[in-house]
């Protein structure tokens, strides 16, 4: 029966929390970290500000299950409700923060703190934040391209391909500095990958580049081309090819004294035609 009266209170003290704005709770908040790897300790915080008001209840939910609470009026004060994927490290958790072991693929989601105020208003507030976990890649990316040389004039085509990740990595391509869009981008499933939810299948990422040689590709008869490839605040790395740019080659010397050498005797004979004709004109 009590039970059920604290109940009522706490609905009453959200729907009057939300009418007046909780004029004795305030400042209520989390830091949830967007993005964690497999297997890593997370730490979620809480904060609020009572205004003098004495604490009621702190509970946390993922999506809409409750997995921890905290009410200092009861002994133990701290209570964990099982959820697949969640390890609630006690020993470290408090009415301000729960700390998480050894996270696993389906603590991925949305995560609430509910804060209480105890009687006699139970003032009520909710905040949330989203958690992702993830797979992170374990190498560099790879950029290939089909020539070694930059002509002007020339369309030259390359490939960034990421290692496997869940999700997919983003690439971006950099030209001497500058961002420069890509062409084409494709994820590509892993075969055989072993995975215990068909939603979060590794996947390649591959990024295609078709630029146009023009006299802006070059800086100093060179060209930095890049493939940077991140993962939220979590995996970061590049890759870059530098290009020289392409001249026509000039022509061997011997070549042009041959040439030179032809054109000359061509000069004589020419001579020696036009003097013949000039003698047999005069002797008609």
């Amino acid at each position: 029966m009590c039970d059920v009266r604290r109940r009522t209170w706490v609905l009453l003290g959200l729907l009057l929390g939300l009418f007046t704005g909780g004029e004795a709770l305030k400042d209520v908040s989390v830091t949830i970290p967007p993005a964690v790897k497999i297997m890593d300790t997370v730490t979620l915080q809480c904060r609020y500000d009572l205004q003098g008001e004495p604490l009621y209840t702190v509970k946390w939910y993922k999506g809409g299950q409750e997995f921890f609470r905290y009410i200092p009026k009861e002994l133990p004060s701290t209570q964990v409700f099982p959820l697949p994927g969640i390890n609630v490290d006690l020993s470290k958790s408090s009415p301000n923060e729960v700390v998480l072991r050894n996270v696993q693929p389906e603590v991925t989601g949305r995560y609430k703190c509910e804060v209480s105020s105890d009687s006699p208003n139970f003032y009520t507030f909710i905040v949330s934040g989203y958690m992702y976990v993830i797979d992170v890649p374990e190498e560099d990316p790879v950029m290939t391209f089909e020539k070694d040389l930059l002509e002007m004039g020339y369309t030259v085509r390359g490939n960034c391909t990421s290692p496997p990740s869940y999700p997919p990595v983003n690439i971006t391509w950099l030209l001497n500095g500058k961002k420069i869009n890509e062409s084409s981008l494709r994820h590509i499933p892993v075969p055989n990958a072993i995975v215990t939810d068909n939603r979060r299948q590794p996947v390649i990422t591959q990024s295609a580049l078709e630029l146009e040689i023009d006299g802006s590709t070059f800086e100093g008869g060179k060209a930095r081309i890049q493939c940077v490839a991140t993962l939220f605040h979590l995996y970061r790395r590049e890759v870059e090819l530098i290009f020289e740019e392409e001249k026509p080659r000039p022509r061997p010397s011997s070549e042009l004294r041959t040439r030179d050498a032809t054109d000359g005797c061509k000069g004589r004979y020419a001579n020696a035609a036009l003097l013949i004709g000039l003698v047999l004109v005069g002797l008609r």
